[in-house]
């Protein structure tokens, strides 16, 4: 099932390239921004200096401390 649900996600993203590359960048801009995001958080954890999260992910210094 698992296999059969990657190949929809896949379809589905093929077609939205296709047809729609604008909804595709949008997406495909969501999904890096939500890396960065998740990678911030971990930075943090760490103690790493906000200035270096913002020159390492590309984040604002609002959206670093928003996680």
């Amino acid at each position: 099932m698992m296999k059969n649900a990657r190949w929809d996600n896949e379809v589905v993203l093929d077609y939205i390239e296709q047809h729609d590359s604008e909804a595709f960048k949008k997406h495909d801009e969501k999904v890096r921004k939500d890396d960065h995001l998740t990678q911030a958080k971990k930075m943090l954890a760490d103690n790493i200096p906000i200035n270096d999260i913002i020159k390492y992910t590309g984040l604002s210094k609002e959206e670093i401390e928003g996680v």
